[in-house]
């Protein structure tokens, strides 16, 4: 039974329509930054479930009905949630000062625009909510790093062992295929953030409601595994390191079900992980130049998407957002992902920009893992495992992050008409991504 949820106890009847309502924010917020990477009946199922949610808040429905309303719209949002903006009241208000001061100078958008990036389709050239992980046995951060660090809105995480012994990962048995028992990372439980074993004592993980931990765990860990060049990333890594783990014995089974064995041994009080967390860049959009010449193959660009039929949603509305991608194909140019994930446009490779060259060249050890040529079974999907030649006023958009970014490979191509502008300049926050757009 339901007892709690991220912060709130619920022992009566206004709490939990209150947590409903938070629940019902985070939906909203998870929408709005993750649209683009989303599958479609992932987004429709949490579109049914957080309907059915408004109708129980609009009559006060009682806890026995918002109760298995709230838990299964929560259990949705932990999968569908990724690594976007984290919750907090006090950010959310500073940025929206500073935001409302850039457009200001800005005379109001007519030259310059304002550009919040809301997910990871183009990391590493730009961060949506990202982690920057500190490797095991490395110096915690001093008080003033930590304050310097909050100015410039990045919350910083060490996690200290209660306890000696090794550190261990619960986890969740995922299924049998009749060779290896397939596990996941647990994740995170209602009400409890995300558990960790160290000996035999239970520790938590308390990260932001819609921040997961289980990238941080692999590259704290297993930082071999965290390199790998896969279709899904972090997903198809650890389904790769748990059937390995599986095959070599180093998952055990503790009194609440089995346990990852890291190997990683610490005493009491020492770091059991260590890390920062990072708000998505803020852009400066140039929405000038666009007038006065076209884009070219490799600019980043910023367009809106009502008029793509492949991002409208279940009931045919047009997409209300912006995106960021980059131009890989402008109308006439026959563009092909070869077997090696090398980007070729007119049966050539690309030798510019910098980010499309170093993905042709699987340059993982700078954050590069290679260009996907499809991204599956999409309606107005264009994948590039054949030719395809660019229509006339339309351009071709991928993510640099190519495993995880849902683009022209599956929604189709941008109109002209509906290009925006060109990134300017990083100004927010202030790390070695600031300064001039790539």
């Amino acid at each position: 039974m339901l007892t709690h949820l991220p912060g709130f106890i619920l022992p009566k009847h206004h709490r939990y329509l209150k947590v409903a309502k938070q629940i019902l924010e985070v939906a909203h917020k998870v929408k709005l930054y993750r649209g683009d990477v989303l599958r479609a009946e992932d987004l429709a199922e949490q579109d049914r479930l957080a309907a059915q949610l408004v109708v129980l808040v609009k009559r006060s429905a009682p806890p026995a009905e918002t109760e298995p309303a709230i838990t299964a719209l929560h259990e949705v949002l932990v999968r569908n949630g990724g690594k976007i903006y984290p919750v907090s009241t006090t950010a959310d208000y500073v940025e929206m000062v500073v935001m409302a001061a850039i457009v200001a100078g800005a005379i109001r958008s007519f030259l310059l625009q304002p550009f919040k990036i809301p997910t990871n389709s183009m990391w590493p050239t730009y961060n949506g909510m990202t982690a920057e992980v500190r490797a095991p046995g490395s110096e915690i951060p001093s008080l003033g790093t930590r304050a310097l660090n909050k100015i410039q809105w990045t919350w910083t995480y060490v996690e200290l062992a209660p306890v000696d012994g090794e550190v261990k990962i619960p986890l969740d048995n995922a299924g049998f295929d009749g060779k290896d028992k397939h596990y996941r990372p647990r994740g995170r439980s209602p009400g409890e953030g995300y558990m960790l074993v160290v000996g035999n004592t239970p520790m938590v993980v308390d990260v932001p409601v819609d921040f997961g931990l289980e990238g941080v765990l692999l590259r704290t860990y297993y930082p071999d595994y965290a390199k790998l060049a896969l279709r899904r990333q972090d997903n198809d890594r650890w389904d790769k390191l748990l059937v390995q783990a599986g095959r070599d014995g180093r998952i055990e089974n503790g009194p609440k079900g089995p346990m990852l064995l890291t190997g990683y041994k610490v005493k009491a009080g020492q770091p059991v992980l260590n890390f920062d967390i990072l708000t998505g860049d803020m852009l400066f959009v140039d929405r000038v130049s666009y007038h006065f010449v076209n884009p070219s193959r490799g600019d980043t660009f910023v367009f809106k998407t009502n008029n793509i039929p492949g991002l409208a949603d279940r009931n045919g509305n047009p997409s209300q957002n912006y995106y960021v991608k980059r131009l890989v194909g402008v109308p006439g140019e026959r563009l092909r992902v070869d077997d090696d994930g090398r980007f070729l446009v007119n049966g050539k490779v690309v030798t510019s920009p910098e980010p499309m060259v170093l993905n042709s060249e699987r340059a993982t050890d700078r954050g590069y893992y290679g260009y996907l040529a499809d991204l599956g079974d999409y309606a107005y999907a264009i994948p590039l495992n054949k030719e395809y030649t660019v229509t006339d006023r339309h351009y071709y958009a991928l993510g640099d992050n190519s495993s995880n970014s849902f683009d022209s490979r599956g929604w189709g191509e941008v109109p002209e008409k509906d290009v925006v502008g060109k990134p300017l300049f990083i100004l927010h926050p202030f790390t070695s991504h600031w300064g001039a757009a790539k």
